[in-house]
C-alpha cells in the first residue's frame, strides 16, 4: 500500500516532518544492511534484476483503494526476492523498482519520497528480522517457517503503519484506527499471499526465472481480478454516497448527516468489538437510515424551521419504516432493514415505531440510535446551537439504561473509545459541514427536543 492522495495545506509540515524521518529511517536501514549484510553472490543479483522487473510491474500496475491510498502486489516480488537474497541487493531491488514506478507515475516529490522510503524501509526491517531469527537465502535450502513468517509480518505491519501515519497526518484521523481497519481489511488477502511469496521464490531457484514469470503473470491476473472488485465496491459506496446527498439536499439543516451518523457509527461498532464485516454492514445501514425521507411528504416538514404540529410528528416518525422499506428492495441489503427500521427505538422501550426494548432491539440499529443522537447533539439546529464535546458525552452518560444501551454507552465513555469519536466528530464537522445559514428560534418554539427524539 502506498499514498495516493495530497495533504492538506493545513497539515503540509506536519506531513513532511513525517516524509523526512521516513527517508532518514530508510537511508539508515539502507546502510546497515549494506554495511552488516552479507555479500550477495552473483545468482543473487541476477535474482535481485528479475524481481527489480516483476517488483516494476507490480507497482505501474497500482490501483486505487481509497481518495488517499493506492495498492498493488508489489510487496509479493519484494519479499521473494528477500527470501532469495537476504541481504542488500533485495533493499537494492526495491529501491530500483519505486524509483522507476514513481517517476513513470509523475507523482509529486513528497509523495514519491514517501512510497519510495517507507518500502525501502520495511524491506530493510524485514530482512534484519528474517536474519536476526536464523533465516538464510533459499538458495541454501528452504526457509525456516517462523524467520520467513515474522519477516512477511513485519514489512505488511511496517508498510500499513506507515501508510496510515501519514493518511491520519494529512486528514486529521487517529493513526491507530486508521491502521487497524487496514489491517483488518487486508487479512485474507495478505494471508493467502504468503505462500505465493514462498513459491515464488522457490519457482526462480529449481525452475529458473521463466517459470517464476509465469506464475507472476498468473498472480497479475488475480490482481486485476481483486482490483475490478475493489472498483465495483467503490462504484456502489459513491453511488450510495449520491443518493444520500440527493435525499439530504432537501434538507439545509441536516446536510451530511447521513455521512457523519455512518462515520460515528463505525467508531462505536468498531469500539464495542463487533467484526469488520458487521461494521461495515453497520456503516452502510446507518448510512441509509434516512433514505425514506426521499418520500414528498417529508419535504415541506423538513425544510419548516419552528414547532412541528402533533400531525406532522407522526408523519416524522413514519420515516424508519419508509426507510426500511425502500432499502428491502436491494436484495444484498436484506440484513439491513432490521437495523434501519428499529434505529429509532429506545432501550428502555419508549421509542417508536414498536416500542421494543433491550436487546429485542438488533444491536446494529442500536449503534445507528447514539450515532444519530450524538450528531444532533454535536452540530448546530434550527433550535439551538451545538453541544460541547463535555455536553455530548454527558447526555450519553445521563441516557444509559434509558435511551441508549447501557453496555455500549460504557464503552463510548471510556477515554479510548471517547478520544476516536471525538476525534472522529471534529473531522466529519470540516468534511461535512452543516449549512451556516440557519435562522435560530427559542428553544420553547422549537421542534420537540427530548433526547428520545433529539436524532430526528
Amino acid at each position: 500500500m502506498r499514498t495516493g492522495g495530497p495533504p492538506t495545506l493545513m497539515t503540509a509540515i506536519r506531513v513532511q516532518r513525517i516524509v523526512g524521518r521516513m527517508a532518514v529511517g530508510a537511508v539508515l536501514a539502507a546502510a546497515a544492511s549494506l554495511a552488516y549484510g552479507a555479500i550477495p553472490s552473483a545468482s543473487q543479483w541476477y535474482a535481485a534484476a528479475f524481481f527489480a522487473g516483476f517488483g516494476l510491474l507490480a507497482s505501474v500496475l497500482g490501483y486505487s483503494t481509497s481518495k488517499a491510498t493506492n495498492g498493488s502486489i508489489g510487496f509479493l516480488p519484494f519479499l521473494s526476492i528477500a527470501v532469495i537474497s537476504p541481504n542488500s541487493a533485495a533493499v537494492l531491488t526495491v529501491f530500483v523498482s519505486m524509483l522507476a514506478a514513481e517517476l513513470l507515475a509523475r507523482r509529486e516529490l513528497i509523495k514519491a519520497t514517501f512510497n519510495i522510503a517507507q518500502y525501502v524501509f520495511a524491506e530493510a526491517l524485514a530482512i534484519a528480522v528474517y536474519v536476526a531469527l536464523g533465516g538464510d537465502s533459499i538458495f541454501d535450502g528452504r526457509p525456516a517457517i517462523v524467520p520467513f513468517l515474522a519477516m512477511v509480518a513485519t514489512f505488511l505491519t511496517v508498510n500499513k503503519l506507515a501508510v496510515s501515519t501519514v493518511v491520519a497526518a494529512s486528514s486529521g484521523s487517529n493513526t491507530r484506527e486508521h491502521w487497524v481497519r487496514s489491517m483488518r481489511q487486508s487479512a485474507s488477502y495478505d494471508i493467502l499471499a504468503v505462500p505465493l511469496i514462498y513459491f515464488f521464490a522457490q519457482a526462480y531457484v529449481t525452475l529458473g526465472p521463466q517459470w517464476s514469470a509465469a506464475l507472476g503473470v498468473w498472480t497479475l491476473g488475480l490482481r486485476q481480478m481483486y482490483k475490478t472488485n475493489v472498483a465495483l465496491q467503490k462504484i456502489n459506496e459513491e453511488l450510495l454516497q449520491l443518493i444520500v446527498a440527493a435525499i439530504e439536499a432537501r434538507d439545509p439543516y441536516t446536510s451530511g448527516h447521513s455521512q457523519r451518523v455512518a462515520r460515528y457509527a463505525g467508531v462505536i461498532a468498531r469500539a464495542s468489538g463487533l467484526s469488520a464485516r458487521v461494521v461495515d454492514r453497520v456503516v452502510i445501514a446507518a448510512l441509509l437510515h434516512d433514505v425514506g425521507k426521499i418520500h414528498e411528504e417529508f419535504a415541506p416538514i423538513l425544510r419548516k424551521p419552528g414547532r412541528l404540529t402533533d400531525e406532522e410528528y407522526e408523519i416524522m416518525k413514519t420515516h424508519s419504516l419508509k426507510s426500511a422499506n425502500l432499502v428491502g428492495k436491494v436484495s444484498h441489503f436484506a440484513d439491513l432493514v432490521p437495523l434501519i427500521h428499529a434505529h429509532h427505538e429506545a432501550w428502555d422501550g419508549s421509542g417508536y415505531p414498536r416500542a421494543l426494548s433491550g436487546n429485542e432491539i438488533p444491536i446494529g440499529a442500536r449503534i445507528i440510535a447514539i450515532a444519530d443522537t450524538i450528531d444532533a447533539m454535536s452540530t448546530s439546529r434550527p433550535y439551538r446551537h451545538a453541544m460541547s464535546e463535555s455536553e455530548v458525552f454527558a447526555e450519553l452518560a445521563r441516557e444509559s439504561n434509558r435511551q441508549f444501551d447501557p453496555k455500549l454507552a460504557a464503552v463510548l465513555l471510556t477515554d479510548d473509545a471517547r478520544k476516536d469519536l471525538a476525534s472522529e466528530i471534529a473531522l466529519a464537522a470540516i468534511e461535512y459541514p452543516v449549512s451556516k445559514e440557519l435562522n435560530y428560534v427559542p428553544v420553547e418554539q422549537a421542534v420537540r427536543h427530548t433526547t428520545v427524539k433529539i436524532g430526528g
